[in-house]
């Protein structure tokens, strides 16, 4: 039998290990600063994007706006928002206020500094800001008109406080039957909220959004400071004529002609176009004349749902030789102010229509 010499069995000590041991604290180690340095930055990264000026969407009912870049509070009410520059810090601030009132679909835009400066003294006044004086006391300090959106036309003014040390820029505008104020104070010392304000209110179309409205006038733009007697009776004599001729046309439609409908619509309109361009518009209001233009409105809008519900049969249907000839007829006809809402929806129905022959 042969002898076998088995090799010893060497039993491992932290002295034969050391090198082993040294590796594995070093990976440790390594790992450790890694981790260390991932943590950092990504702490650094997160207290630079908390450090940034952040800009904030807010939506209302009648509108949407987004807020100055840095400013750090806000609030709102039912119809009104106002933002703060500085947290806890009554001034700066920006507000934006909207109202609806039937009675503001026939209202003129008034450039009247004076009427302007009353609205907005109104406003302010409900918000009672720390560091005004209760009796506010606006000088305007110029008036000027731009452009909100397509269609819609807003008058700016700029103003001071009378005896006290603040400024301020203010607009208003009507879209359909809601008014839209907008207002900011400042500091007079603070320059640099001046310019943010300033640069803001100068792209409130940028800003500020607010939906598609159905126009009833094409809206007056007036100064009521420098309408004169002359003018109020000549605008009263052309009121009666195209009162007389509503009521020919309405008569007419009562009796079942239809054709008639859109004249004694327009011709109604007309008359409180006028009125409206002499702040009178309320004249007419309430009247059984408004009461029966409010009906033959409706009478209107029925019948232009009547058009896009054979559009929509003719497209669902796909007889685009039908839908084609209904999108223009549409077009052609929906001609009455605030309709053009609806020759756009039918002109959206005309380009989805394949093209003839395909």
């Amino acid at each position: 039998m042969q002898n076998t010499n088995p090799k010893p069995a060497i039993v491992p000590t932290v002295l034969s290990q050391k090198g082993v041991l040294w590796t594995l604290v070093l990976i440790a180690l390594f790992g450790a600063l890694m981790w260390l340095y991932t943590s950092w930055s990504s702490l650094a990264a997160a207290r630079e994007r908390l450090a940034e000026p952040v800009k904030t969407t807010v939506e209302m009912p009648y509108f949407t706006i987004t807020t100055p870049l840095g400013w750090e509070e806000w609030s709102k009410a039912t119809d009104e928002v106002a933002v703060w520059r500085k947290k806890d810090v009554d001034l700066p601030i920006l507000h934006f206020l909207s109202e609806r009132d039937q009675g503001f679909a026939y209202h003129a835009l008034d450039v009247n500094a004076a009427v302007v400066l009353r609205v907005i003294d109104e406003d302010i006044a409900t918000e009672r800001i720390p560091g005004l004086p209760e009796t506010l006391s606006l000088v305007s300090k110029g008036v000027s008109g731009f452009t909100v959106k397509p269609g819609v036309v807003g008058v700016r003014v700029d103003f001071d406080f009378d005896t006290a040390p603040f400024s301020g820029e203010a607009a208003i505008f009507y879209s359909g039957d809601v008014r839209y104020v907008i207002w900011a104070i400042w500091p007079e010392d603070d320059a640099e909220a001046e310019t943010e304000i300033r640069a803001y209110m100068s792209r409130l179309f940028d800003v500020m959004e607010i939906p598609d409205s159905r126009e009833s006038i094409d809206r007056p733009i007036v100064n009521s400071g420098r309408l004169t007697a002359e003018q109020n009776e000549r605008v009263h004599m052309q009121v009666e004529r195209e009162m007389a001729l509503w009521r020919l046309f309405a008569d007419r439609v009562e009796t079942g002609t239809n054709a008639a409908l859109l004249p004694a619509l327009k011709h109604y309109r007309e008359a409180l176009r006028l009125l409206s361009s002499i702040r009178q518009e309320r004249l007419a209001l309430g009247t059984d004349d408004y009461k029966r233009y409010l009906t033959f409105l409706e009478r209107r809008r029925r019948d232009v749902e009547e058009w896009f519900v054979v559009l929509d049969k003719a497209m669902a249907m796909r007889d685009w030789d039908a839908a084609r000839s209904q999108a223009k007829w549409i077009i052609d006809h929906a001609t009455l102010t605030g309709e053009r809402i609806d020759a756009r929806r039918a002109s959206d129905a005309l380009a989805k229509i394949p093209e003839e022959g395909k």
